[in-house]
């Protein structure tokens, strides 16, 4: 007898956190659009029990996709495969490192931003002699360089590399 109390209060439970789920916002297969099940049907079997957070994610990036041109949505899954070929500990420091920025001030994030823009528009010599003089540096000649960084202008921070200002 108890154990079949145990059992209804079991399913009793199950049946209310269900029902708490459905109105903590999470959305029901059936109550997506017929273009979002269309967009979406690669996550059709798991979909119902997804978190309501994880199916807004992947709804916003459907929406996105949808929005893209051809040329767009070409890159985007260039962009991908080379992700997916990554050695899985490459792609875990990736996702730790975007975590370390996402929770730094937004005027940090901008620097960071304009100074990635500021490597990658270099022509591509540069940026390999960039990197392999900066690959050489001791721990303690890194953090220096950065810190000098910080001050100067594009043109110093060529030139610097090329040896004029060291």
């Amino acid at each position: 007898m108890n154990r079949r109390i145990a059992i209804l209060v079991a399913v009793f439970i199950l049946s209310l956190a269900g029902l708490a789920w459905g109105q903590s916002g999470g959305t029901t297969w059936d109550r997506l659009t017929p273009e979002e099940q269309k967009t979406l049907k690669p996550f059709q079997d798991r979909w119902n029990s997804m978190t309501p957070e994880r199916q807004d994610r992947i709804r916003k990036g459907a929406d996105r996709w949808q929005r893209m041109t051809p040329a767009e949505r070409d890159q985007a899954n260039q962009r991908y495969r080379k992700w997916r070929e990554l050695p899985p500990e490459r792609r875990d420091t990736i996702r730790k490192r975007h975590d370390e920025f996402k929770k730094l001030p937004p005027d940090e994030q901008q620097r960071i931003r304009e100074r990635s823009k500021w490597y990658r528009e270099l022509p591509q010599e540069e940026r390999r002699t960039i990197r392999e003089k900066y690959q050489q540096m001791t721990p303690g000649e890194r953090q220096d360089t950065r810190q000098k960084f910080r001050s100067m202008t594009p043109d110093e921070k060529r030139n610097y590399f090329k040896g004029k200002n060291r």
